[in-house]
């Protein structure tokens, strides 16, 4: 009975992250799509809110959240993968809930149902990976923080594909130099665990 209780209260909570988280996911990603200022004139909060929804909107950012889902509700494997992809479909379906009502496609593109359907499946299955992916790297986390490589890659790699021209304005600068601050962080964390493992295994 107490265990059931348990369960409802653990999936009630992760309902209720997903569904909110989701939902702030999906609002900022819409809002870097149909963003129309990144010049020099840009105001603080024109630019506080183009960094937070080109943060927000950007594949590292949704892998750390699908992490945080593994990490926080998983209590294996099998859940985080699972957790991660539903918490990622969810928000992906809000985005495009509210996609559809915020941006307006011109009268003359005309878009078949075949390929309207590809490009829904490319998206959610791209999504629904992403979303396994992070889950299990989350899960793995608790069992050793070196899993954290894995997200410390990404971010590199990121930074490649982004290429120079991502430092051409204020917000691209903005989001590189956090993204840097992260592999940075990142590395140091590792580097101090390895150093209090080592230390704890000769006796110092």
């Amino acid at each position: 009975m107490k265990a059931n209780q348990e369960y409802r209260v653990h999936w009630r909570k992760f309902v209720t992250f997903t569904f909110i988280v989701g939902l702030i996911v999906a609002i900022f990603s819409v809002i870097s799509d149909i963003l129309t200022f990144s010049g020099d004139g840009i105001t603080v909060l024109e630019f506080v809110i183009s960094y937070l929804a080109v943060m927000i909107n950007s594949l590292p950012m949704w892998f750390i959240v699908a992490m945080l889902v593994g990490y926080i509700f998983a209590r294996n494997i099998k859940k985080a993968a699972l957790l991660g992809a539903i918490y990622t479909i969810t928000a992906i379906t809000f985005y495009f809930v509210i996609r559809y009502f915020y941006i307006d496609v011109p009268v003359t593109v005309t878009i078949s149902f075949k390929e309207l359907a590809i490009s829904y499946v490319n998206w959610y299955g791209a999504s629904t990976i992403g979303g396994i992916s992070g889950g299990i790297v989350g899960f793995l986390i608790k069992k050793t923080p070196y899993a954290l490589l894995i997200l410390l890659g990404g971010l590199v790699l990121q930074l490649f594909v982004y290429g120079t021209s991502s430092w051409s304005d204020i917000v691209g600068i903005a989001q590189n130099v956090t993204f840097c601050l992260m592999i940075v962080s990142i590395f140091i964390y590792l580097v101090i665990v390895k150093r209090k493992d080592r230390s704890q295994y000769f006796g110092m």
